[in-house]
């Protein structure tokens, strides 16, 4: 809508607004006019997975009662119609059924097979469910009916799973007009061309593009994919399909976030200016101020990003943690997640004030309730007749996580009616239990399972050669990095020099191997022939000497005693580097199931997980046992590929290990 037609009062109040957030909106240019492109017919209905629309691969439920919550994201041009799965039941069950709700109005009633018939698939009708803001929030409520005279024991823990998981929609998904529209509720890829050779500030742009884009769309996993600009926007490939962008970014004088229309049919979004304008009309398309960009054509103003704080005082609220109920029978159980990313931070000393509620136990039943994190056993108290919770959890630096589940349980005893099918128990969690923590001198734990916390608040970026090459996979890393955490990223493009010598956390890409010698890494090429694993913190290492040199590509982090490096890189074979990132990306379970300290890949082989000795051990033989096994496994697979002619393993301790515990 052009600002340049003041009569029409409508616009002259969103131009005031536009004014406001330091946004310019211009009609769209007429040189990018063309005829109407024939389009197919649009198809009947669309069926999207769960994966895709963000809510995991299974929707699961406690005991013989629950209830879940799903939220199903609404392309514009389709109306989802029902969502479908296959029901798995626990075994036992005579009726079951799921009471459909939206917006506290019923919309169905399904009923679920029961003994013997389980894993049938089902169908939950989504008609008639209210759209705010883009998505249906939709309540399952899920009821298990026993057998005659069978106790579900079994079913605390394990109810009902709703597994392959679609959701149907009518219709057919438009193409976006305005600039508003650009990021539909649902993607599932981003294609971002900048040129062949790519200036700092249009490498910058991509890289904060990239990570942006993905921590935007929180659980959905988004591809993000690097292509090079061709010379002239006809050589622009079509859109990939309806849950599909392409954004075109280039540094030129003129600031600008323009829609432009494709040749073979869709759209892509041009971003344009200089080194002081462009990063402006990246952050435009992931902010807030991005829907009131109501025309093909804006400018963004200044938009500054502000700073990720790291309170030493937060809830569970603001940790994500918001829905904290469980009703069941025999053991309620509520999991709490303390995602450190959400902290800001790398933490220690975490404490949680835990209140909250349970169904006061009639005088012939007791109860415990219990609070354990992975191992660990954190408290246990009795079940009072008041059923108030208000506890302080201490959680030691030991049980942290990337993301720390802390379950809280409630068992009772006693004899119910029915089996307990007539009395079930309900333990709540408040979500504004206070959540304290330090900023930790070391991450807790180390390795993979530190990042992306330790990576916070920002991170400089920076290749060896720079470029397009290097450009491509700075951004696959920082998007492996930001789908680990809904807390954007910050990654700053820099030069080598400047990242090495910096004091913030740093992703290093040295494809070509020319990273400089004094950048610590666990894993090591020595004397051409020998590779070595090393322990930062006690200088113990591992080493394999092969009959032949070896090359090969890896991911790896390590703490260097004041900052986390992440560095991607290679023996000077680029392509195995390439291939590494690509195998990460090929499944978005890969980057959140890394967990040691290095990734290592050579030549015609699947990438390995490797783990330095546990410098957390106080056991000599732990520490040499897991360097053992590393060489035995490298070993091994560098022999099955005809490779070794002879492995010899040196293990060295340059300081004592602390006493056996």
């Amino acid at each position: 809508m052009p600002v340049a037609v003041p009569a029409r009062p409508r616009v002259a109040r969103l131009v005031a607004v536009l004014a406001a957030c330091g946004l310019v909106l211009l009609p769209m240019p007429v040189a990018y006019a063309q005829d109407p492109v024939d389009q197919p017919a649009p198809a009947e209905s669309v069926t999207l997975g769960s994966r895709a629309l963000g809510f995991g691969a299974a929707v699961p439920f406690q005991g013989n009662q629950d209830e879940v919550t799903v939220t199903v994201p609404v392309p514009q041009g389709l109306t989802p119609t029902s969502l479908e799965a296959v029901a798995d039941l626990p075994g036992n069950v005579g009726r079951a059924w799921i009471d459909v709700e939206s917006a506290d109005r019923s919309l169905a009633r399904v009923d679920l097979p029961g003994a013997p018939a389980a894993n049938a698939p089902i169908s939950i009708p989504l008609t008639g469910a209210e759209i705010t803001d883009q998505a249906v929030a939709v309540t399952l409520r899920s009821t298990l009916i026993p057998i005659d005279n069978f106790c579900p024991e079994a079913w605390a823990s394990r109810g009902l799973t709703l597994r392959d998981v679609t959701v149907r929609y009518s219709g057919a998904p438009t193409d976006p007009a305005v600039v508003a529209d650009f990021l539909p509720p649902v993607l599932q890829q981003l294609v971002l061309y900048i040129p062949g050779d790519p200036t700092e500030t249009e490498s910058a742009a991509a890289l904060d593009l990239a990570g942006a884009v993905v921590a935007y769309y929180g659980a959905q996993p988004v591809r993000v994919d690097v292509r090079k600009l061709p010379e002239g926007l006809p050589l622009l490939p079509p859109s990939g399909g309806p849950f599909e962008r392409s954004v075109i970014i280039r540094e030129s004088g003129e600031p600008a976030t323009e829609l432009v229309p494709l040749p073979g049919g869709g759209s892509a979004l041009r971003l344009n200016g200089d080194d002081a304008t462009l990063q402006d009309q990246v952050r435009l398309v992931t902010s807030k101020v991005a829907a009131v960009a109501v025309d093909a054509r804006a400018i963004a103003g200044s938009m500054d990003r502000p700073p990720i704080l790291a309170p030493t005082s937060t809830t569970l609220r603001n940790l994500g943690q918001t829905n904290l109920v469980a009703t069941s029978s025999g053991r309620a159980e509520v999991a709490v997640g303390l995602d450190q990313s959400r902290l800001g931070r790398a933490s220690g000393s975490l404490r949680v004030n835990l209140q909250g509620s349970y169904t006061p136990l009639p005088d012939d039943r007791s109860g415990l309730l219990s609070v354990t994190a992975g191992e660990y056993t954190l408290d246990s108290w009795a079940a009072e007749p008041s059923g108030v919770i208000d506890r302080w959890i201490d959680v030691p630096d030991d049980a942290l996580r990337r993301v720390t589940t802390l379950t809280v349980a409630l068992n009772t005893t006693g004899a119910t009616n029915h089996c307990g099918t007539e009395q079930p128990v309900t333990l709540t969690i408040d979500p504004d239990s206070e959540v304290t923590s330090e900023p930790s001198k070391e991450p807790n734990p180390t390795g993979f399972q530190a990042l992306p916390q330790s990576m916070l608040p920002g991170v400089d970026v920076a290749g060896t050669v720079g470029g397009f090459d290097d450009t491509a996979r700075a951004v696959a890393v920082v998007t492996g990095l930001q789908s680990l955490t809904t807390i954007p990223l910050d990654p700053r493009w820099v030069s080598l020099d400047e990242a090495i010598e910096s004091a913030k956390p740093a992703i290093l890409i040295a494809a070509d191997g020319a990273l400089p010698d004094s950048v610590p890494l666990p894993l090591e090429r020595t004397e051409n022939t020998t590779l070595e694993l090393t322990d930062p913190s006690t200088d113990e290492s591992a080493a394999v000497t092969l009959g032949a040199p070896i090359d090969f590509a890896s991911l790896q982090t390590t703490f260097d005693g004041k900052r986390q490096l992440v560095v991607a890189g290679s023996t000077g074979v680029p392509g195995e580097l390439d291939r590494t990132l690509e195998w990460l990306h090929s499944s978005p379970d890969r980057w959140a199931g890394l967990d040691g300290d290095v990734l290592f890949t050579t030549a015609d082989r699947d990438p390995v997980e490797l783990s330095v000795p546990d410098s957390g051990s106080s056991s000599t033989s732990s520490g040499i046992s897991a360097a053992l096994v590393w060489v035995l496994a490298v070993g091994g697979a560098l022999f099955l590929a005809g490779i070794v002619v002879a492995v010899v393993v040196l293990l060295r301790s340059r300081r004592s290990r602390t006493a056996p515990r």
